[in-house]
């Protein structure tokens, strides 16, 4: 018994690293998504000669870089939601390995989530970017008829 306690007193500081070392992982991860989305929702054609993809490909790269960011937001909610479970109850604690799988598994369901659009805050964060880029082209073609 003395033994297994001395086990777990060392194990303990190797836990904490490795719960640190996940974290840490998680928001590399999260911003490189979010480096992703933003490079998606950057819509060239601000500068002068500076001509960008056309209308619907720019639609297109809005809406998925919209459904990218409600998948993220999703997954720090779920994310959220799982951290007030109780875990340490139970017959069977739960290891690293297993938080690891937890943490990929929400990472899906929120993609899951935002795909099936039921959501919602994809749809209106691409409208109302999509009405702010057609004012843009609007003015942009009045500028150039001028």
């Amino acid at each position: 018994m003395r033994q297994e306690s001395g086990v777990k007193a060392a194990s303990e500081p190797f836990a904490q690293a490795l719960q640190g070392a996940v974290d840490a992982a998680a928001a590399r991860r999260l911003d490189t998504r979010l480096e992703t989305v933003q490079r998606k929702a950057h819509l060239p054609g601000h500068g002068v000669g500076d001509e960008g993809p056309d209308l619907e490909k720019q639609k297109q790269q809005l809406w998925q870089a919209s459904q990218e960011l409600e998948a993220i937001f999703l997954q720090q909610m779920v994310s959220a939601m799982q951290r007030t479970v109780p875990r340490d109850e139970g017959v069977i604690q739960r290891s690293q390995a297993e938080e690891l799988f937890q943490g990929m598994l929400d990472e899906e369901l929120a993609k899951v989530m935002a795909e099936s659009g039921e959501m919602g805050l994809a749809k209106a964060l691409y409208q109302q970017l999509v009405q702010s880029l057609e004012e843009r082209e609007k003015a942009k073609n009045s500028d150039s008829e001028a």
